[in-house]
């Protein structure tokens, strides 16, 4: 096995266990569902997020465990961001300057707007653990607000392989609001 595949092995293997461990006390009024119920409510791309999740459990269990997937991924993406544009800035020492001003000035938008969204799913995971309802949909959709911002930013430039990791979280924000919705409503 070459390095990077065995990196990412480690890595998914590494994230399998950190979202495993999610335990929530029963909140009042949180309906119990399979993880296969909930995936039906909730999105077709859901049992390859929920993989590591029990088979059935109160549905903030899952909730939880697709706003860390979420996380996860933000901060993953936010590293690319940062290492292409350290690497474009020949920051690495391979004097690559390769990316345009504009590109380079979209990429650290993107961090910025990363930093925001992982804030707020940190902040969603937080209160859905202490079973308060108050904010947890709005904190999803304004980190998926940020998060389609920075597809924004990328617009101009098309040739970016970071769009691809930009949709997937996008889909990662989404899975964990509509999970969420199972909880509050809609």
């Amino acid at each position: 096995m070459t390095r990077a595949p065995a990196t990412g092995f480690l890595a998914a293997v590494a994230m399998a266990f950190a979202v495993a461990a999610v335990v929530v006390d029963r909140c009042d009024n949180v309906p119990s569902m399979s993880m296969d119920d909930a995936c039906l409510k909730a999105s077709t791309l859901c049992h390859g997020e929920l993989l590591t999740a029990p088979e059935s459990g109160e549905v903030t269990v899952y909730a939880v465990i697709s706003a860390r997937w979420a996380q996860r991924a933000y901060e993953a993406t936010s590293r690319a961001y940062e290492a292409t544009s350290r690497a474009a800035a020949g920051l690495l020492g391979n004097n690559n300057a390769s990316l345009a001003a504009g590109e380079r000035a979209a990429y650290e938008a993107c961090v910025a707007r990363y930093a925001s969204a992982r804030a707020r799913v940190m902040a969603a995971q937080s209160q859905l653990l202490g079973c308060s309802y108050a904010s947890p949909k709005q904190e999803l959709i304004d980190a998926r607000v940020d998060v389609e911002a920075c597809d924004g930013e990328l617009s101009g430039f098309a040739a970016s392989p970071l769009h691809a990791m930009n949709a997937d979280d996008q889909l990662k924000a989404t899975l964990a609001y509509e999970l969420t919705g199972l909880i509050i409503g809609k």
